[in-house]
């Protein structure tokens, strides 16, 4: 009976730990023919299995166990220790587009040596155009890296951003977070640690855009978060067959115990409630650790290649820093949460 027990919470743990990010990327997991065949099965309803009755109370306890950890979390923004963490933490908002900078400098160069662009399913042989296309993805890395004429660089990535666009229609989707590092050093620059910064000081390309600064962070923010809604619906709700088709390949079943239409699903939902989650900023630093994590061990257990991610921690790392922009329900959330409990905790102590 108590092995059972054990087995049933580990099978819990791993179910919550794995199921949103775990099939997250199947396009670097799956051959480029599996991908494409995958693609072709539609599924008629995606979230028919999380309601399947050999399910339904694991599906329960997982999402209870999800509001608690996030009641928690909010709970815990509201203390003294947090407040003084989140201090510390902002200290650091000046290197946001730094990151930024580093992640996509990367991203492009890596993409370039193996002849693709964004992912590593997105073959620059297949387009029209791609030997030119790989030679200026290495001249947007250096510039960027190194800080010479950033916004030039950035407008050159979103002009490809859109050539592509044409080719792999909306698809593309998928990587809205480049085109959105991409807007915001178009418009903001990068001065830190730059030659622009150098030889410009903070005076910005587009002087006018000086007064949108706050929206620098927003504009990632929503890019991101759409970005990781559209993948968690195409993917693993729209064809999850690819999801079926990694958990069968990888044999999860000896980790999960369930069917793999129960951990696709498990898998889609989790993924749409982060995006949605990053989108409105709800519990925003929580709610990229846990990505975080998942994004971790999904590069660990299936040995993805790691510059595609490298995208996806710096933008993580930057959202951390900076947290609950005006334009995030965290913004407003925490502070009156932390009210209505000064105000309870006074009157249970009269």
């Amino acid at each position: 009976m108590v092995k059972k027990i054990f087995s049933f919470f580990v099978s819990i743990s791993f179910l919550f730990l794995f199921s949103s990010q775990a099939f997250a990327h199947e396009a670097y997991v799956l051959t480029h023919r599996e991908f494409s065949k995958g693609l072709l099965v539609n599924s008629p309803n995606p979230l028919g299995p999380l309601f399947d009755p050999s399910y339904l109370k694991i599906s329960a306890i997982i999402t209870f166990l999800v509001m608690l950890s996030y009641f928690f979390a909010v709970l815990w923004a509201t203390t003294p220790i947090a407040k003084k963490l989140d201090g510390v933490v902002r200290k650091a908002k000046v290197f946001g587009p730094f990151i930024i900078r580093i992640a996509i400098s990367s991203s492009f160069f890596f993409a370039a040596e193996i002849n693709s662009m964004l992912g590593p399913e997105l073959s620059l042989s297949a387009v029209p155009g791609g030997d030119i296309i790989r030679l200026l993805l290495f001249v947007i890395a250096f510039m960027v890296l190194l800080g010479v004429f950033v916004e030039v660089a950035a407008f050159i990535g979103i002009l490809l951003f859109i050539y592509l666009s044409n080719i792999y229609g909306i698809y593309m989707l998928t990587y809205l977070n480049y085109f959105g590092e991409l807007l915001v050093l178009l418009f903001f620059g990068s001065r830190l640690l730059s030659f622009d910064g150098y030889f410009f000081g903070k005076k910005l390309w587009f002087k006018k855009m000086e007064k949108f600064r706050e929206l620098e962070v927003p504009i990632v923010r929503v890019l991101y978060g759409l970005a990781l809604i559209y993948a968690g619906w195409s993917i693993k709700f729209q064809h999850q067959e690819l999801s079926v088709m990694v958990y069968n390949q990888y044999h999860l079943k000896d980790f999960f115990h369930a069917s793999a239409q129960f951990i696709a699903a498990g898998a889609g939902l989790s993924e749409i409630l982060i995006g949605v989650f990053i989108l409105i900023g709800f519990v925003m630093r929580f709610t990229i650790l846990i990505s975080l994590v998942f994004i971790t061990l999904s590069l660990i257990y299936f040995h993805e290649m790691l510059w595609p991610h490298l995208m996806l921690y710096g933008i993580s790392f930057s959202l951390i820093i900076n947290s609950a922009d005006k334009y995030t329900i965290d913004r407003y959330l925490i502070p009156r949460v932390g009210s209505v409990l000064k105000k309870a905790f006074k009157f249970i102590g009269r």
